[in-house]
Protein backbone atom coordinates (compact mmCIF):
# COMPACT_ATOMS: atom_id res chain seq x y z
CA UNK A 1 0.00 0.00 0.00
CA UNK A 2 1.01 3.69 -1.22
CA UNK A 3 2.44 5.82 1.92
CA UNK A 4 2.12 9.39 1.58
CA UNK A 5 5.08 11.51 2.49
CA UNK A 6 5.67 14.94 3.10
CA UNK A 7 9.60 15.47 3.23
CA UNK A 8 10.13 19.05 4.99
CA UNK A 9 13.34 20.51 4.18
CA UNK A 10 14.79 20.06 0.99
CA UNK A 11 18.57 19.99 1.31
CA UNK A 12 21.17 16.61 0.88
CA UNK A 13 19.67 14.31 3.16
CA UNK A 14 15.72 15.73 2.32
CA UNK A 15 16.80 15.32 -1.25
CA UNK A 16 17.70 11.83 -0.95
CA UNK A 17 14.84 10.49 1.15
CA UNK A 18 12.38 12.24 -1.32
CA UNK A 19 13.96 11.04 -4.18
CA UNK A 20 14.32 7.42 -3.64
CA UNK A 21 11.42 7.05 -1.92
CA UNK A 22 9.33 8.69 -4.64
CA UNK A 23 10.94 6.22 -7.13
CA UNK A 24 10.02 2.88 -5.27
CA UNK A 25 6.63 4.51 -5.90
CA UNK A 26 5.91 6.36 -2.95
CA UNK A 27 3.24 9.26 -2.69
CA UNK A 28 6.19 11.70 -1.98
CA UNK A 29 5.73 15.85 -1.24
CA UNK A 30 8.60 18.29 -0.85
CA UNK A 31 8.55 21.25 0.92
CA UNK A 32 11.23 23.72 -0.42
CA UNK A 33 11.26 26.95 -0.41
CA UNK A 34 13.35 30.01 -2.14
CA UNK A 35 15.98 28.91 -5.50
CA UNK A 36 15.51 25.54 -4.31
CA UNK A 37 11.98 25.57 -4.70
CA UNK A 38 12.07 26.75 -8.31
CA UNK A 39 14.94 23.96 -9.12
CA UNK A 40 12.92 21.18 -7.74
CA UNK A 41 9.77 22.59 -9.78
CA UNK A 42 11.78 22.72 -13.25
CA UNK A 43 14.01 19.31 -12.76
CA UNK A 44 12.55 17.58 -10.05
CA UNK A 45 14.88 16.27 -7.80
CA UNK A 46 18.71 15.35 -9.49
CA UNK A 47 20.50 12.37 -7.46
CA UNK A 48 24.07 10.98 -9.02
CA UNK A 49 25.43 8.50 -6.93
CA UNK A 50 29.26 8.96 -7.34
CA UNK A 51 30.52 7.44 -10.99
CA UNK A 52 26.96 6.93 -11.74
CA UNK A 53 24.17 8.21 -14.39
CA UNK A 54 22.35 10.78 -13.01
CA UNK A 55 18.61 9.71 -11.63
CA UNK A 56 15.81 12.25 -12.42
CA UNK A 57 12.78 11.90 -9.84
CA UNK A 58 9.82 13.67 -10.23
CA UNK A 59 8.70 15.01 -6.93
CA UNK A 60 5.10 17.03 -5.94
CA UNK A 61 6.28 20.12 -4.58
CA UNK A 62 4.98 22.74 -1.60
CA UNK A 63 6.34 25.91 -0.54
CA UNK A 64 3.93 25.64 2.83
CA UNK A 65 1.80 23.20 4.90
CA UNK A 66 -1.42 23.77 5.66
CA UNK A 67 -3.20 22.37 8.36
CA UNK A 68 -5.45 20.18 6.82
CA UNK A 69 -2.88 18.61 4.40
CA UNK A 70 -2.72 15.32 5.94
CA UNK A 71 0.29 12.73 5.54
CA UNK A 72 0.90 8.85 6.39
CA UNK A 73 4.16 10.71 7.76
CA UNK A 74 5.75 14.07 7.80
CA UNK A 75 9.34 13.85 8.17
CA UNK A 76 11.36 16.60 9.11
CA UNK A 77 14.86 16.81 7.68
CA UNK A 78 16.77 19.57 8.68
CA UNK A 79 19.25 21.01 11.26
CA UNK A 80 18.86 21.25 15.19
CA UNK A 81 18.84 25.15 15.10
CA UNK A 82 15.94 25.52 12.62
CA UNK A 83 13.47 22.96 14.54
CA UNK A 84 11.95 26.27 16.30
CA UNK A 85 10.86 27.60 13.71
CA UNK A 86 9.19 25.07 11.66
CA UNK A 87 7.02 24.11 15.15
CA UNK A 88 4.03 26.37 15.18
CA UNK A 89 3.43 25.00 11.47
CA UNK A 90 3.67 21.39 12.44
CA UNK A 91 1.73 22.40 15.49
CA UNK A 92 -1.03 23.11 13.76
CA UNK A 93 -1.24 20.27 10.99
CA UNK A 94 -3.44 17.72 11.55
CA UNK A 95 -0.73 14.43 10.52
CA UNK A 96 -0.54 11.88 12.75
CA UNK A 97 2.88 10.96 12.24
CA UNK A 98 5.79 13.10 12.30
CA UNK A 99 9.12 12.14 12.30
CA UNK A 100 12.49 14.51 13.26
CA UNK A 101 15.51 13.32 11.40
CA UNK A 102 17.23 16.08 13.25
CA UNK A 103 21.03 15.78 14.64
CA UNK A 104 20.23 16.50 18.59
CA UNK A 105 21.64 15.34 21.48
CA UNK A 106 19.68 17.81 23.64
CA UNK A 107 16.72 15.41 23.39
CA UNK A 108 13.14 15.53 22.40
CA UNK A 109 10.93 16.51 24.72
CA UNK A 110 10.37 20.38 23.38
CA UNK A 111 9.70 18.54 20.59
CA UNK A 112 6.92 16.66 22.16
CA UNK A 113 5.15 19.50 24.24
CA UNK A 114 5.01 21.27 20.69
CA UNK A 115 3.50 18.75 18.42
CA UNK A 116 2.22 16.03 20.87
CA UNK A 117 4.03 13.25 22.43
CA UNK A 118 1.80 10.70 20.58
CA UNK A 119 2.84 11.62 16.81
CA UNK A 120 6.68 12.15 17.23
CA UNK A 121 9.16 9.84 16.42
CA UNK A 122 12.41 10.09 15.64
CA UNK A 123 15.01 9.15 12.97
CA UNK A 124 19.21 9.39 11.90
CA UNK A 125 20.52 9.09 8.59
CA UNK A 126 23.33 6.99 7.35
CA UNK A 127 23.57 8.80 3.70
CA UNK A 128 24.67 12.22 3.13
CA UNK A 129 26.78 14.45 0.03
CA UNK A 130 26.82 17.45 -0.97
CA UNK A 131 24.25 19.75 -3.46
CA UNK A 132 25.76 21.80 -6.27
CA UNK A 133 23.81 23.42 -9.48
CA UNK A 134 20.58 21.49 -8.50
CA UNK A 135 22.17 18.02 -8.32
CA UNK A 136 22.83 15.89 -5.48
CA UNK A 137 25.83 13.99 -5.32
CA UNK A 138 24.94 11.23 -2.57
CA UNK A 139 26.06 7.93 -0.95
CA UNK A 140 23.85 6.30 1.09
CA UNK A 141 25.13 3.81 3.99
CA UNK A 142 24.87 0.37 2.64
CA UNK A 143 27.20 -2.83 3.11
CA UNK A 144 29.72 -2.49 4.97
CA UNK A 145 29.50 1.04 5.93
CA UNK A 146 26.38 -0.36 7.96
CA UNK A 147 29.11 -1.60 10.67
CA UNK A 148 29.43 1.98 11.39
CA UNK A 149 26.12 3.18 10.83
CA UNK A 150 22.60 2.26 9.71
CA UNK A 151 19.69 4.86 9.10
CA UNK A 152 17.91 4.43 12.04
CA UNK A 153 14.29 5.09 13.17
CA UNK A 154 12.18 4.96 16.90
CA UNK A 155 9.79 6.40 18.89
CA UNK A 156 10.18 8.76 21.25
CA UNK A 157 8.89 6.23 23.76
CA UNK A 158 10.58 2.72 23.73
CA UNK A 159 7.87 0.31 21.84
CA UNK A 160 8.71 -0.78 18.37
CA UNK A 161 5.33 0.47 16.67
CA UNK A 162 3.41 -1.04 13.78
CA UNK A 163 4.05 2.92 12.56
CA UNK A 164 7.98 2.80 13.05
CA UNK A 165 8.18 -0.95 10.87
CA UNK A 166 5.94 0.52 8.33
CA UNK A 167 8.17 3.56 7.83
CA UNK A 168 11.66 1.62 8.06
CA UNK A 169 10.13 -1.35 5.53
CA UNK A 170 9.15 2.11 3.08
CA UNK A 171 12.66 3.04 3.40
CA UNK A 172 14.70 -0.16 2.86
CA UNK A 173 12.02 -1.04 -0.21
CA UNK A 174 13.57 2.35 -1.42
CA UNK A 175 16.97 1.17 -1.73
CA UNK A 176 18.12 3.05 2.58
CA UNK A 177 18.50 -0.24 4.46
CA UNK A 178 17.11 1.03 7.91
CA UNK A 179 16.57 -0.32 10.91
CA UNK A 180 14.55 0.24 14.91
CA UNK A 181 16.24 1.48 18.36
CA UNK A 182 14.51 1.59 21.24
CA UNK A 183 16.40 4.72 22.70
CA UNK A 184 17.14 7.05 20.06
CA UNK A 185 18.13 9.87 22.11
CA UNK A 186 21.21 7.44 23.40
CA UNK A 187 21.47 6.65 19.72
CA UNK A 188 21.98 10.02 19.15
CA UNK A 189 24.66 10.67 22.09
CA UNK A 190 26.70 8.01 20.85
CA UNK A 191 26.66 9.26 17.92
CA UNK A 192 28.03 12.25 19.21
CA UNK A 193 31.17 10.41 21.07
CA UNK A 194 31.74 8.83 18.15
CA UNK A 195 31.82 11.58 15.40
CA UNK A 196 33.19 14.32 17.72
CA UNK A 197 36.49 12.60 17.91
CA UNK A 198 36.36 11.96 13.84
CA UNK A 199 35.51 15.01 12.79
CA UNK A 200 38.76 16.25 14.79
CA UNK A 201 41.03 13.52 13.26
CA UNK A 202 39.97 14.61 9.75
CA UNK A 203 40.17 18.45 10.70
CA UNK A 204 44.31 18.08 11.18
CA UNK A 205 44.35 16.84 7.71
CA UNK A 206 42.20 19.43 5.93
CA UNK A 207 39.46 16.40 6.46
CA UNK A 208 40.81 14.57 3.78
CA UNK A 209 40.35 10.90 4.86
CA UNK A 210 43.25 9.46 3.34
CA UNK A 211 46.18 11.32 4.60
CA UNK A 212 44.54 10.50 8.08
CA UNK A 213 44.42 7.11 7.33
CA UNK A 214 48.46 7.12 6.60
CA UNK A 215 48.64 8.23 10.49
CA UNK A 216 48.07 5.41 12.58
CA UNK A 217 49.47 8.12 15.79
CA UNK A 218 46.26 10.05 14.87
CA UNK A 219 43.83 7.32 14.04
CA UNK A 220 44.81 5.46 17.42
CA UNK A 221 44.22 9.14 19.49
CA UNK A 222 40.86 9.16 17.80
CA UNK A 223 40.29 5.80 19.12
CA UNK A 224 40.83 6.87 22.74
CA UNK A 225 38.64 9.94 21.93
CA UNK A 226 35.90 7.75 20.91
CA UNK A 227 36.58 5.14 24.12
CA UNK A 228 36.59 8.40 26.64
CA UNK A 229 33.37 9.61 25.00
CA UNK A 230 31.68 6.11 25.45
CA UNK A 231 33.09 5.74 29.30
CA UNK A 232 31.46 9.57 30.25
CA UNK A 233 28.10 8.12 28.69
CA UNK A 234 28.22 4.94 30.85
CA UNK A 235 29.49 7.25 33.74
CA UNK A 236 25.92 9.15 33.19
CA UNK A 237 23.92 5.60 33.19
CA UNK A 238 23.63 6.34 29.20
CA UNK A 239 23.69 2.36 27.22
CA UNK A 240 25.90 3.18 23.78
CA UNK A 241 23.62 2.34 21.26
CA UNK A 242 23.61 0.33 18.48
CA UNK A 243 24.51 -2.98 20.49
CA UNK A 244 26.53 -3.43 17.27
CA UNK A 245 29.38 -1.17 18.22
CA UNK A 246 30.43 -4.22 20.86
CA UNK A 247 34.23 -3.81 18.90
CA UNK A 248 34.94 -0.39 20.49
CA UNK A 249 35.66 -2.38 23.46
CA UNK A 250 38.36 -4.11 21.58
CA UNK A 251 41.93 -3.20 22.28
CA UNK A 252 42.39 0.41 20.55
CA UNK A 253 45.59 -1.38 18.28
CA UNK A 254 43.28 -3.58 16.67
CA UNK A 255 39.84 -1.20 16.15
CA UNK A 256 42.62 1.72 14.82
CA UNK A 257 43.97 -0.94 12.19
CA UNK A 258 40.22 -1.60 10.93
CA UNK A 259 39.28 2.39 10.83
CA UNK A 260 42.60 2.75 8.82
CA UNK A 261 40.92 0.60 6.47
CA UNK A 262 37.68 2.42 6.72
CA UNK A 263 38.89 6.14 6.48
Amino acid sequence: MTIRILVYGAGVIGSIFAGKLAASGEDVTILARGGRLEELKQNGVLLEAHGKKVEQITVKVIDNLTSDDLYDYIIVVMQRTQVDSVLPNLSQNGSKNIVFVVNTAAGYDKWAKAIGSERLMIGFPSAGGERSNGKVIYFIGKGALRAFQTTTFGEYREMKTERVRRLINAFTRAGIPSVFCDDMDAWQKTHVAMVTSIANALYKYDCDNYRLSGSYETVCLMMRGIKEGFAVLNNLGIKTKPAKLWYMKLPIWMTARVFKIFM
